[in-house]
């Protein structure tokens, strides 16, 4: 057996008079041709390669495999697509994890029948994980052009768990068509991907707040990560930290999102979190203590979630043991070495959202960023 890419091929038998019979896949349309043709083939002697030849659509082919294996992301192996428009850093990354974990790096041709063009190399490897199943790392190499190039690269993260979309030093009308593209996508009924985190350079503010401004749907949670990429090991690792900060992120609530515009929302915590001694801030739902949306200075702070779960919880303890004079407070700190927790409660909006913030007690100014708080709030009126 040859496990591909995206299920097993059977049996081949082996004869005298030719190579390997053709052998049928998932693929709608499409079949694995392995010829005893070696110029056509250069590729058939690797057991981890495969060539599949397309009649229709390669992005219609992927997507109706996945719709049958991974229709329930819940059930569905875990996997994380690489999307990478520079072509820099992916490959490099599924090489060193395959290097590091032994697994090979299997390797899916995808081809015009009719012209034996390449129209993308999809890369995979799994990372092996103590507690859980392996991690599937996706890649793809597309070489077809425009809206084809497009289809293919969302076909494959449409249903994966998280797609680390690699920006680097994309130029802007780059960085621009990407988002159009990605937009789109997401407004698909196809898109069930819940996380897109976005891998930009450091000091990259307003590429930061040009993202998250832009209308992602209620059930996608778009994020961004400032970072030096220096190596494939740092993206890496970015990439890691980034999906286990996704696995712990309360479940996203579409009903009470759409109580609050995404775009209001990213230009409040975009101009409070660039405020001196502002770590960290979000938008808490106050019953639940879910952290709807948040924003940081240079990365995801990943506790910021079970903070805004502590407060919230203080917050009702405090007003429950006041009697009658139990009224829910409008602000709650708590100071702990050199950080400060603040929660501040009752929102121009229902007075179920509250923010959540963490200052650095050192620089933080806390007068001054209550103003920028009251500023911040007007914004999502």
């Amino acid at each position: 057996m040859l496990k591909t890419l995206f299920g097993d091929l059977g049996p081949r038998p082996a004869g005298r008079g030719s190579a390997y019979a053709p052998t049928e896949v998932a693929f709608a349309a499409t079949a694995v041709l392995e010829e005893k043709a070696p110029t056509a083939l250069p590729r058939e002697q690797d057991p981890h390669s495969v060539d599949v030849f397309v009649a229709g659509s390669p992005a219609q082919s992927i997507r109706e495999h996945f719709h049958a294996t991974r229709a329930d992301l819940g059930t569905a192996p875990s996997m994380i697509t690489l999307l990478d428009p520079s072509r820099l850093w992916a490959p490099a990354v599924v090489k060193a994890l395959s290097d590091a974990t032994g697994n090979p790096v299997e390797k899916l041709h995808l081809r015009e029948r009719a012209t034996l063009r390449t129209l993308a190399v999809v890369e995979r490897t799994a990372v092996p994980r103590r507690a859980a199943g392996p991690l599937k790392i996706y890649h793809a190499d597309v070489r077809a052009q425009g809206l084809e190039h497009d289809e293919i690269v969302n076909a494959l993260a449409e249903r994966s768990h998280m797609t680390a979309v690699i920006v680097g030093a994309l130029q802007p009308h780059t960085l621009d068509a990407l988002l159009r593209s990605l937009l789109i996508a997401t407004q698909q009924p196809d898109w069930h991907c819940p996380w897109l985190v976005f891998l930009l350079p450091p000091n990259s503010g307003a590429m930061r707040h040009r993202i998250l401004s832009q209308p992602w749907p209620p059930r996608v949670r778009a994020t961004a990560l400032a970072e030096t990429l220096n190596g494939a090991s740092t993206v890496w690792n970015t990439v890691l930290s980034a999906w286990e900060a996704c696995v712990n992120a309360p479940t996203f609530s579409p009903t009470q999102a759409r109580l609050l515009d995404d775009a209001s929302v990213a230009k409040a915590l975009f101009g409070l979190v660039r405020t001196e001694g502002v770590i960290a801030c979000g938008v808490v739902d106050l019953s639940t203590g879910e952290l709807l949306a948040h924003d940081s200075r240079d990365s995801l702070t990943f506790d910021l979630g079970a903070r805004a779960r502590r407060l919230t919880a203080a917050r009702r303890v405090f007003s429950a043991a006041g009697g009658e004079y139990g009224a829910e407070s409008e602000e709650l700190m708590v100071t702990q070495g050199s950080r400060i927790e603040l929660l501040r409660a009752g929102l121009p909006v229902p007075s179920r959202f509250g923010l959540v913030l963490m200052l650095d007690r050192r620089l933080a100014n806390v007068p001054l960023i209550r103003f920028k708080m009251l500023q911040a709030e007007k914004h999502l009126i």
